[in-house]
């Protein structure tokens, strides 16, 4: 995770808008989505923007520590997933992630700032629909799966695809999305059974 997606998860648990964020710092909306989405921002923007949200640079610091420890501790909850499935619409994509408790979520191999910027925003809009999903009125939902279709699309364009599946924990029935974006070079892209791509995880 980089500062931008902290940010706005900071942001989110006062249940401000970008908007509001940018207004209480004193900076641009413009400048609060540009640094949700690609973490940059100057230190001086950056240091307001922290000071709105009432912590530090410090206190940042240590809440990436313990999301790294959150991460190793999820490599381990994880690691008996033998593959994902390649997602080619919204639609696929909800199933996936309808209902699901938690969200488990990673990108690889982007080498541009296109790249990075675009599978950032992706997932953190699926990390979004996530939690509001099981709120949102049906008729909208079709709006939603259409937006994120085209949004895979658009990285599809970039020469990134996207996977994922669900993982059910037998003992809780607690359910877990996994979604994931690589590139279409990857060699742990395997083709099977009527074209059908898949990732292999390693274990």
């Amino acid at each position: 995770m980089h500062i931008g997606l902290k940010i706005k998860e900071l942001r989110n648990l006062k249940l401000w808008t970008q908007a509001q964020l940018a207004e209480i710092a004193g900076v641009s909306e413009r400048t609060v989505r540009r640094l949700e989405a690609t973490g940059k921002a100057e230190n001086a923007t950056l240091l307001s923007i922290l000071e709105a949200l009432d912590t530090n640079p410090k206190e940042l610091e240590n809440m990436f520590n313990e999301d790294d420890t959150i991460k190793e501790e999820s490599k381990e909850k994880f690691a008996d997933i033998g593959f994902l499935h390649r997602i080619e619409s919204g639609r696929e994509l909800v199933r996936i992630i309808s209902s699901a408790h938690q969200y488990g979520y990673d990108y690889h191999d982007c080498k541009t700032e296109e790249q990075i910027e675009n599978a950032q925003v992706f997932l953190s809009v699926v990390a979004d629909l996530l939690d509001i999903w099981d709120m949102i009125e049906i008729g909208q939902r079709f709006n939603y799966e259409n937006d994120l279709t085209k949004q895979i699309k658009e990285l599809e364009e970039l020469g990134l695809w996207v996977f994922g599946d669900r993982q059910v924990n037998e003992k809780n029935n607690w359910v877990t999305a996994i979604i994931e974006i690589y590139s279409k070079d990857n060699p742990m892209i395997q083709k099977v059974k009527l074209d059908k791509d898949m990732v292999q995880k390693n274990k």
